[in-house]
């Protein structure tokens, strides 16, 4: 019986984490949309930003590949590197690419920020789009 409850509670669980809604200011490393404009995170190539709580000469930067598709065909593939110089030409690109949104995109940013002796899985990325 036990084995029951516990199988039960498993598939609920798995069920309930399936169906959680992927944040729509976010761009993962999957092609998601059905149609229409959509960025993909193709991969980070260099993550050297200071890591929080780290006291760095330099604040550092991260580099990554991202992709633009119209209606799942590629259009464009392009690398980035994040830092104070290139956010303007980022977030030109990033609107270019993206569905029209009512509100104007006020910052693009690649999460999560470096902690110190934490190491961050190829996966963990994401780019976050602020409106």
């Amino acid at each position: 019986m036990k084995k029951i409850v516990l199988i039960t509670g498993l598939v609920l669980l798995m069920m309930g984490c399936a169906s959680v809604k992927e944040n729509p200011n976010e761009i993962n490393q999957q092609l998601d949309s059905k149609s229409g404009k959509e960025i993909v995170l193709v991969k980070v190539v260099n993550d050297s930003r200071c890591p929080e709580n780290v006291q760095c000469v330099w604040a550092g930067e991260v580099t990554v590949e991202v992709a633009a598709y119209d209606n799942k065909t590629l259009v464009e593939q392009r690398q980035f590197t994040f830092n104070k110089d290139t956010i303007d030409e980022i977030k030109n690109w990033f609107s270019e690419h993206l569905p029209k949104q009512n509100e104007t995109l006020k910052n693009v940013s690649v999460v999560p920020y470096p902690k110190d002796a934490v190491v961050i899985q190829p996966k963990d990325y994401k780019i976050v789009l602020k409106y």
